[in-house]
């Protein structure tokens, strides 16, 4: 017998403790997680080894624990970092805090092992250098390393930094509960653990594009520790979701048509996450494929309709213009013209999607836990599809590891709602790392044809845009973040005869949604790259094309409105490169500069208006609920672990 190995049982210590574990988990972030609850290791890549977050210490040795078989732990000790001696999770945390080391902080407590790790080797001598390549092992998407590297080496070198005390508005501070998500304290969504929880795994589609003929779940209901199997035909209410247009099925039913690679046919529920997802296989699907509409030039000009529900492949059309360009062209002294292409992005938060929902059938109400950016949309879509009011949904959000726009739309909330007011009993949903890049919205491929013309001098004077959005298969947000694209096609600069237009076309390809910049990126992508174009021709440098052409106030920018005081920043920023920019051309190194305006507040037009409920209790606690994605404490804490 292997040494550890009991019967069908795995023995090793945890935190010191002595723990028996079933021998069938696939690896020991599964064991940790699942059978021990012990939820500081995060599992970010769905076992495949590639993002640092699950990392512990195994007979004193930082490993990927999603990557480590148990046989390899028998008998051993495993050590997470609710195992580490309170003075050095104090250190880890305050450092961490104090230094700005995390955002999401959702890879922190597997970076934090392996810094522990380096630093019981080497102590002080630790170089930033050689803790940067043992960071290699860590993707980190929202911080860039560096405050990590900084918070580690005042670890590594004794020194005490302090965060900054909570403050009044205007002043600096530690980011809300720092220390607990440094340490893995702080939970999301996938770390709650409740009595009687159900795991609910979703079926996608074989085929991006296909009529659906038969869905058949009797093998899939007979299979160990399954409960129930959902599709499209038991949802009481509204199928269609979405947060502009109610386009996005979710699920597509019998006699119903695919219309990406990321739609969901049925949803299976068991008793463990292993065995809702293995039964998954076991729904069998009767296609009849269709050829996917995948290049948005053909799908515009087509009358095949590629998306199921809809009437026309163009989405959206975005345009605008001001004085008349091509005989502004005519008489420039310098024209250029140029495609330019961007490709689709995904975000890549950390933290795959997770959704929890809680009945309270006493009162025929729902509590769902989200990692999502809008859980105001989230609960009138949820109320929607389960056919209640919206006053018996509460979409309550928790710590988010990373969004960037990639969750503002639902993604598996409604079917954790489903079957936890089905079957009245509380279900969690969570996402694979492959899941999550099939079904999320992703940034949009946007191709752009430009025709730019200036003076003698390098001065803008006429510009004509024409721009295709790729924006897959449902609306989600596409039509603005292509408007935004349209609106910021001309970018930071001053162009007095101007003529845009932007088209979002429907296609079977992934969907395209919210993403950092929302369009503004991709737009200015292209004009800087005219401006040195043009520069070239002109005979001038890069910064001085910039200068020449700054939007100012006063000045009438690309889609009409007259600049104030807010466009400032942007002489400012040329300003206050200048001098490195030309002692780097001097020293003789391949330079460039670039400038970016994104507008931000009220850019669509529309009055805001902001609701929240601030209640003043009896017990001296203020209690704040609003929509915002940033979590704020609540009088009642979540139920996590």
């Amino acid at each position: 017998m292997t040494l550890g190995v009991t019967g069908q049982g795995v023995d090793f210590v945890v935190n010191g403790t002595p723990v028996t574990v079933r021998g069938a988990h696939p690896h020991l972030l599964s064991a940790l997680r699942e059978e021990l609850n012990i939820t500081s290791p995060k599992d970010g890549c769905s076992p495949s080894g590639q993002c640092g977050c699950c990392t512990v210490l195994v007979n004193g040795k930082a490993v990927v624990s999603c990557q480590t078989d148990l046989g390899k732990v028998a008998g051993g000790t495993v050590t997470t970092l609710e195992g580490f001696n309170p003075e050095v999770r104090d250190r880890f945390a305050q450092a961490f805090a104090a230094c700005g080391g995390l955002q999401c902080g959702f890879c922190i407590p597997g970076i934090v092992v392996r810094a522990h790790s380096q630093i019981e080797k080497k102590g002080s001598s630790l170089t930033r250098s050689d803790m940067a390549r043992h960071l290699g092992a860590h993707l980190c998407r929202c911080t860039g390393y560096t405050k990590i590297l900084d918070a580690i080496e005042a670890v590594a070198v004794q020194s005490s930094p302090q965060p900054l005390p909570l403050g009044e508005i205007g002043t600096r501070s530690a980011k809300y509960e720092a220390a607990e998500l440094a340490l893995g304290d702080r939970g999301y969504v996938d770390d709650i653990r409740l009595p009687g929880l159900l795991h609910a795994a979703l079926v996608f589609t074989d085929h991006a594009r296909a009529d659906i003929l038969k869905i058949d779940t009797e093998k899939a209901m007979q299979q160990a520790g399954v409960v129930a199997v959902y599709t499209a035909q038991d949802i009481p209410g509204d199928p269609m979701v979405g947060i502009i247009y109610k386009d996005w099925p979710v699920m597509i039913p019998v006699g119903g048509r695919t219309s990406y690679a990321g739609d969901v046919l049925a949803v299976v529920v068991a008793e463990t996450r292993e065995a809702a997802r293995a039964a998954t296989s076991q729904v069998i699907v009767d296609y009849a494929p269709l050829t996917p509409i995948t290049d948005p030039k053909t799908a515009i000009s087509s009358t095949d309709i590629a998306v199921w529900k809809t009437d026309s492949n163009v989405l959206s059309t975005s345009s605008y213009s001001r004085g008349d360009v091509d005989q502004a062209l005519a008489g420039c002294a310098h024209v250029v013209h140029e495609t330019f292409a961007t490709q689709r992005i995904e975000h890549a938060f950390l933290e795959p999607e997770s959704s929890l929902a809680v009945v309270d059938p006493e009162h025929g109400s729902i509590h769902v836990y989200s990692g999502g950016q809008g859980i105001w949309d989230d609960r009138n879509d949820i109320a929607r599809v389960l056919g209640i009011g919206n006053d018996k949904v509460t979409v309550e959000l928790i710590t988010n590891g990373g969004a960037f726009g990639g969750k503002e739309d639902m993604s598996n909330q409604a079917h954790a709602a489903l079957a936890a007011w089905l079957l009245k009993k509380p279900v969690k949903c969570t996402l694979s790392r492959e899941e999550s890049f099939r079904m999320h919205a992703k940034r949009h491929p946007i191709t752009m044809d430009y025709t730019a013309g200036c003076d003698g001098e390098g001065r803008l004077v006429a510009l004509k845009v024409r721009a295709l959005g790729d924006s897959g298969a449902y609306a989600s947000v596409g039509m603005k973040v292509l408007e935004r694209m349209a609106g910021h096609a001309s970018g930071p600069y001053h162009v007095p005869n101007i003529d845009v237009q932007a088209i979002a076309a429907r296609t079977n390809n992934p969907i395209c949604g919210a993403f950092r910049g929302f369009g503004a990126n991709q737009a200015q992508f292209a004009m800087e790259g005219v401006l040195d174009r043009l520069a070239e021709k002109c005979g001038i440098d890069g910064w001085t094309i910039r200068s020449r052409n700054v939007i100012k106030p006063g000045m009438v920018w690309g889609p009409g409105q007259i600049m104030d005081d807010g466009c400032l920043g942007a002489e400012v920023c040329l300003e206050s490169v200048k001098d490195e920019y030309y002692e780097a051309k001097q020293a003789g190194k391949a330079v460039g500069v670039g400038l970016g305006l994104k507008n931000s507040g009220l850019g669509n037009g529309f009055k805001e208006i902001t609701r929240a409920v601030v209640r003043l209790r009896s017990d001296g606690v203020t209690e704040v609920r609003h929509g915002w994605t940033e979590w704020v404490k609540e009088s009642t804490r979540s139920p996590l672990k």
